[in-house]
């Protein structure tokens, strides 16, 4: 699985994953960027709400619950934190508030409300440090 950052100018990417093209990555004015697009950061929130959000929905898509509606809000809270005082995402809170159609069975929901966490690839390798290895290398002409 691979993805494609593409520099444009200031802090400016254009971004691609697998057939989707030119998705906008900058910084707030805020950050010094041109505002053009989500943070780094917020698609890493957007990650973590997508996945945990799919995962539910197919949870109960196994178990033959149907949803009439689900919103997945993601805060995360930026500080500065360590010995050298680095802004880090330190805390990231999830609210997932769903409405089941009619007559869908109680015990499948909860059943998926207490096991949903565990498949979510994107939290499940935050939580367990997923090893980043980075390889910088100066092009030649």
């Amino acid at each position: 699985m691979k993805v494609l950052l593409d520099y444009t100018k200031n802090l400016h990417f254009k971004a691609s994953a697998r057939n989707f093209k030119d998705f906008d990555v900058d910084e707030p004015v805020s950050f010094h960027g041109t505002d053009l697009g989500p943070s780094a950061v917020e698609y890493l929130l957007i990650g973590i709400g997508g996945c945990l959000g799919t995962t539910f929905i197919y949870c109960l898509q196994k178990n033959n619950v149907d949803l009439e509606a689900l919103e997945v809000v993601v805060d995360g809270k930026l500080s500065h934190a360590g010995p050298k005082m680095l802004l880090r995402l330190v805390d990231v809170e999830v609210d997932l508030k769903f409405t089941p159609k009619g007559t869908s069975s109680e015990v499948e929901i909860n059943k998926c409300m207490n096991e949903f966490t565990e498949y979510c690839i994107v939290t499940n390798s935050i939580r367990e440090g997923v090893n980043v290895n980075v390889n910088c290398k100066k092009r030649s002409d």
